[in-house]
């Protein structure tokens, strides 16, 4: 059969899976092909061919799709199987709305939970931060350092909204951070969350965090007016601002 009727296989291979980690191992191998463009959007996720590109049943390649649909990277069609999304960063600034409601609040409940240790931990992430350029560690790292911070919060299903939207956000690093420059990750601000957060000092952490987070909005959408809406399915809303929920004050 052509590479045109078994197109996951022309560009992955056989892949040798542990069968105790079956889906993770699928799930992780798929976003990383369609985020860096191995498997292009409108490709079709046959999960016969899955199953045989990953030597296993169909059981686990049908959870890996499950979860990438709900990551936005898979469009699963009632009768048509699966296919690869094409993914639209306009749909990312809704991202930086959601962090700004949920990412202070977990930041606030894990900094008197936070050790040595984990400060640490922070630290060494952003001194990574200063000179990594690959887009995918960059996304990986900016991912673990805002975790470093938030981790300790006393609230597992705030932490699970939290890694979520992080892992939404770095998709758009691993995809367009040569566009959005490498001032987009806000190093500057890593470092004060890193002093603020070794100070004991929650609201200040909390106010630098509000900082970062619009800055990065208002960079990915002047990035997205100037590619003239190419990048996506929507149009940029025009002179619009991340949302800010009643009683919370944006610092200037």
């Amino acid at each position: 059969m052509s590479a045109r009727h078994r197109p996951i296989m022309a560009a992955l291979g056989h892949i040798s899976v542990p069968q105790t980690q079956s889906r993770s191992v699928i799930e992780s191998t798929l976003s990383e092909a369609i985020l860096n463009g191995t498997i292009r959007p409108g490709t079709p996720l046959r999960q016969e061919e899955l199953a045989e590109v990953f030597g296993v049943s169909r059981m686990p390649v049908r959870e890996a799709l499950i979860q990438l649909e709900a990551k936005g990277l898979v469009r699963l069609r009632t009768g048509k199987g699966a296919v690869a999304v094409n993914i639209d960063p306009v749909d990312f600034l809704e991202t930086y709305d959601l962090r700004l409601i949920i990412e202070p609040a977990a930041l606030e409940l894990s900094i008197p939970n936070l050790t040595d240790a984990d400060i640490h931990e922070t630290r060494s992430l952003a001194r990574r931060l200063d000179t990594e350029t690959d887009p995918v560690t960059v996304g990986r790292l900016n991912t673990e350092f805002h975790m470093s911070l938030c981790r300790k919060a006393t609230n597992y299903r705030l932490l699970k909204l939290v890694r979520a939207a992080l892992e939404e956000e770095e998709q758009i690093i691993r995809l367009h951070l040569a566009g959005l420059g490498a001032d987009a990750i806000g190093q500057a601000e890593h470092h004060a969350l890193a002093d603020a957060a070794e100070a004991r000092d929650a609201a200040a952490a909390t106010a630098v965090l509000h900082r970062h987070l619009t800055a990065a909005a208002d960079t990915l959408r002047d990035y997205l007016t100037a590619c003239g809406g190419s990048l996506g399915e929507r149009a940029v809303p025009a002179g619009s601002a991340p949302f800010a929920p009643a009683g919370l004050v944006r610092p200037s």
